[in-house]
Formats: C-alpha cells, structure tokens, sequence
C-alpha cells in the first residue's frame, strides 16, 4: 500500500513539474513579444538627437590641414544606429553568425568552390584556394589553380603534418577587402597558441612571432586588424564615418569662373589603416597596437601600450557599464594613419590618409607611415545610447561625445534647455514613450520573480546580443539594469532594486495566498500546501495556472460532522478530521424471482 502510495505522489510530482515547463513557456512567450514590441516601438520614436552623434573637427588630422586657409568643410567622425530593432533575432541570427564571415564561422572567405578561404579543424590548417591570373612570354593570359594549406611550420600546396596545427585562429578580417593586393599578407593570431603569425601568399611563408609570455597572461585577444561587432545589422548608412577637411575645387575651364564642387584636401583610403601597425582587441576592451613587421605589441616602459579602449555608455540609473565586448550591443573601430610616398624625383611626394595607393600608376620609391590615433564607438547594451570617443597617437583620450536628447524644464524663469542622456530619454521623452515603458514594465512584473531576481544577479552574465532574445532571464528588464547599477553597496542595490518588480511581488503574495486556501479546501497535505505556497511566492501567475490544471478534480459533499465541504476518496474529513459514516445495506429477505407457468 504505501509503495503504491509513493507511486502516486512521484507520478502527481512529475505531473506537475511537467505541466509547470510548459506554462512557463507559454507564457514567457506573450511577455517576451510584448516586451520586444514594446522595445521596438520605443526605438522607432527615439530623437534624432538620440540616433547618432558627431565630432568636428575629428581631431586627429595634423593642422598643415585642418586648418588650412582652404578648407571649407572640416574633418569630422560620425556614427548613427539603424532605425527599428538593431539586431537579428532567434534562429536568424544563429544563420547569420555561421554565414562566412559570421562571428562562429570558420570560413573566412567564400566566392566560389575555387576562390575561398577557410579553416579546417580536422587539420588545424588553414586552406585557401584561389585563380592566380598570370601573362605568359608571349602576353597571353594564363590562370592558374592555386591551392595552399597553412599551419604554424609553413606553408605548402599539399596537406601535410609538418606544417603543424592551428588550434583556435582569429584572422584580420580586413584582410578580406584587400586580399588581391600587393603585399597580399594576412596576418592571424592563435588563442590556445597564443602567438601571432604573418602569411605571405607571394612567397608562400609564414612568420611566428614571439609567444605572448607571462608578463601578458592577461591579454586575451578577441579580435584583430578589422574591429567591429554587429556592423551589418545595426548601420543605418555607416555605422561609423570619417570625413576627411574639404577644399572647394575650382572648373577646369579658366574662362568659366567659380567652383565645381568640394574634394577632400589630399588623397584619402577609406580601408581602416593603421599605418605600421594592426589593432588588437583584448577581452577586456582595451586595444593595443601590434607591430606589422615584428609582430610585437608597442610597448611603453616596458609594458604594451594602450592605443585605446571601447567606450562605455550611461545607464538609465546614472552608471556606465563596463566598456568590454560582450557586455556592448555593437561597437567599431576606425584607425587613422598619414601615409608618405617618395618617388624616384625628390621634389615628388604625395601624402595621403590611408593608403589609396591602387590610384597611383606607378610604384613609389618609397613609403613612410605614421599612425595618427583611433576613433572608437560603441552602442549600449540595451540599445538606448551610444559613444563616440578619439584616441591621439599615444592612446590618450582627446575627444568623447555621447548621445542627448534637449528637453525643456519650467520654472519660474521660463522653459529653461537642458540636454539629458538618451538612455533616460528614450522611456519617457518621444511621443507614447511612457505608455510603451508602462507596458514594458507591467510585462516586466508578470514575469516569475524568482526569474527577475535571478536577473538582477546575473546582469552581466549574459553576451549582450543574447540578452535581446531572453525568455527567461532578462538582461535588459529594469532590475537587470539597477543590478548592473554601481551606486551604493550591496544591501542599498539589491533592496532599491525590488522595487522595480514590487508587483510582482505583491501578485504572487495574492496568488500564494488564494492557493494556500484553495488546497485546504480540496484536501492537500500540508507539505503539498507548503511547497505549493512556496512555488507560487517564487514563479508567481506561472505557478497559480499550474496548480489550477493540476489540482484534484473532485467533487466535494458536505460533511455530517463540521458542515464544510469535503473528499468523499478519503477516510477522514480533511477539514475536522472525522471519520466517513457509510451507513450500512442491509438486504432485504425477500426478492423477485422469474416466475415460469
């Protein structure tokens, strides 16, 4: 008896849970559309203040030409956000991530079967094909299959164990824009090797720099050459710009007066160069300057230098999160050089930003680059605000702008300007805002609050991209937010952020209340009652819809002994504990027979 008993219990138990799952999905699922729609929406009626901001002068241009007598139009670096949802959701976005080029693909490169470039983890080398167009004595053209395995000893047109193993490479993915170039070099960096390494495609070698010792055992390397994240899906023209100081540029033709339009001052390369050197993105969020030739980091006193860092944005609460990779929705990175190039006449020399080379007829004699500094932007974690900041040649900070929205306040003097981070503007400023963040936020308190105080904890676990698409932790809910607020210790934090889902709090005290007098009514065990109560105080409507499905359907009589309602299935009155009087059947000494003639 009792083992049947335990049987029913475990079989009630499995039930339950069973049936708890699947509410909690169901209606995880509402809330997070009605969140997302609600977060779209917000974006949509965002400022246009609040969309982009931008520096001018950039800063970085040398004065000989910014402030040349010319110049009609200055340099400036700018950077705007998409309009709408900025990012990909769901089973999109693990399509895109695994696109060649994406963030998890090891494919680097791909136009054709014969024209790609790919890393193959069964041989740790890297495998890229390509048509090499050559002129034979006679001028015809020829083209020419080319197929090259790399690994950390070398270089070969055969796949070979000497040439070693790559274990987990990251390339410069600029590399892909210029890949048909002269020095056609690509430049990767292994991070279980954790050493650098130069591939020269003319030559068909490979360099090892030195391994990255101990006195860097913190540097880990995420990113290098081309540093962005997210860039196709959250530019609205470009993500970031540059503009170079225009001139005004007069007609050709002497006898028609006046100016034909406005050029940039001298040649400018619009590919992201850093003259001798290659931006290293660390994990932390700091980028360094890695050395083309030597494939060593620019050091300073010894130690590498900080070129620059990723900026971080304000918070709705004030704060700024850290300025780390994974905790931005985006960022991107623009490097500046000035480049020189001599030619076999003294006298000639041309200057120019970046390297606009393919332009030139001829080869120079020549070449001299200069690293100028960086421009770095970042877009927030909830996609409320962004930053631009300029880093000099020495990784000082020289320039920061953030994105404001104007607003104006009454007082007694008049409707006084005052400029407030779009962080806090983009919930109450634009038109619906505040009925769009009530929404958002009641959606918010329907959530399990055992979840969104798991939410608060964890409010920097989570990449920023997948926070966007939680179901049931939610990076992005307003608790999340204070949890990642730095104000105040940890006592001040954790109780101010329970406030934020006082609602919820206060829903599943009222639920946890109606089911705990509902299960004395239907006969639970006082431990079932418990347990129950329990759940419903953590998981809230989630845990009310679960014990309404799953509670004993039976009908209740009246009791003889106390008058309320009872289980007819169980011995004793679970209310007053009396027991069940059946009154006894007696049969009767006479019955019915067939009676036959």
């Amino acid at each position: 008896m009792k083992s049947l008993i335990k049987g029913l219990a475990l079989n009630y138990s499995v039930k339950v849970f069973a049936t708890g799952f699947i509410v909690l999905v169901l209606l995880s699922l509402p809330l997070f559309w009605i969140r997302s729609a609600c977060e779209t929406s917000l974006a949509v009626r965002m400022s246009d203040d609040a969309k982009g901001v931008r520096i001018e002068p950039s800063g970085l241009v040398p004065p000989e030409f910014e402030n040349d007598p010319n110049v009609v139009r200055h340099s400036s670096v700018s950077v705007s956000m998409r309009i709408g949802k900025p990012l990909s959701l769901g089973i999109f976005d693990y399509f895109f991530a695994r696109f060649p080029g994406g963030r998890h693909s090891n494919i680097y490169f791909f136009q054709s079967d014969e024209d790609c470039t790919y890393f193959d983890k069964k041989s740790g080398q890297i495998v890229h094909h390509y048509i090499d167009k050559q002129v034979m004595p006679d001028k015809t053209p020829y083209l020419k299959r080319v197929q090259l395995y790399i690994g950390p000893e070398g270089v070969s047109e055969t796949r070979d164990k000497t040439l070693g193993r790559f274990i987990d490479p990251i390339i410069d993915r600029s590399w892909i824009y210029h890949r048909w170039g002269k020095s056609r070099e690509l430049i990767l960096y292994d991070k279980k090797l954790r050493c650098f390494f130069k591939i020269d495609f003319n030559k068909g070698t490979i360099i090892n720099g030195p391994k990255i010792g101990k006195d860097y055992r913190h540097h880990k390397p995420i990113q290098i050459g081309r540093l962005s994240k997210n860039f196709p899906f959250l530019r609205y023209l470009r993500y970031l710009n540059w503009r170079p100081p225009h001139i005004k540029v007069p007609y050709k033709d002497p006898d028609k007066p006046g100016y034909s339009g406005v050029d940039p001052i001298i040649q400018t390369g619009y590919e992201r160069d850093a003259g001798p050197y290659l931006l290293v993105l660390d994990k932390s969020g700091r980028i360094y300057l890695l050395d083309k030739e030597t494939l060593k980091f620019v050091q300073i006193n010894g130690f590498a230098a900080i070129a620059g860092r990723l900026p971080a944005s304000e918070t709705y609460f004030g704060s700024r999160d850290p300025g780390i990779p994974r905790n931005l929705l985006g960022y991107d990175v623009w490097p500046l050089a000035l480049t020189t190039y001599f030619f076999e006449n003294p006298e000639e020399v041309v200057v120019t930003f970046g390297d606009p080379s393919y332009l030139f007829k001829r080869s120079p004699a020549r070449v001299d680059r200069k690293y100028l500094g960086m421009f770095a932007a970042s877009l927030s974690r909830d996609g409320t605000a962004m930053a631009l900041t300029v880093f000099d040649e020495k990784g000082k900070l020289i320039k920061r702008e953030d994105t404001e929205v104007m607003v104006y306040i009454q007082d007694s003097a008049g409707s006084i300007p005052r400029n407030i981070p779009s962080s806090k503007a983009f919930f109450f400023q634009a038109p619906w805002a505040s009925t769009l963040t009530i929404v958002k936020f009641l959606a918010e308190n329907l959530h399990p609050p055992v979840l969104s105080v798991a939410s608060y904890f964890t409010a920097f676990t989570f990449e920023a991209t997948s926070g966007h698409r939680g179901l049931f932790f939610l990076p992005n809910s307003f608790i999340a937010m204070k949890g990642r607020d730095h104000y105040g210790n940890f006592a001040e934090r954790f109780f101010s952020a329970l406030w934020w889902i006082l609602p919820s709090i206060i829903l599943a005290i009222l639920l946890a209340w109606r089911v705990g007098k509902n299960a004395a009514v239907v006969g639970l065990s006082e431990n079932a009652r418990h347990y129950w109560i329990i759940g419903t105080l953590g998981f809230g409507l989630a845990a009310y819809i679960t014990y309404r499905l799953t509670r004993p359907k039976i009908t209740l009589v009246t009791c003889q002994n106390c008058g309320k309602m009872r289980r007819p299935d169980m011995a004793k009155c679970h209310r007053c504990g009396s027991k069940w009087h059946v009154p006894e059947l007696t049969p009767p000494a006479w019955r019915v027979l067939d009676g036959g003639e």
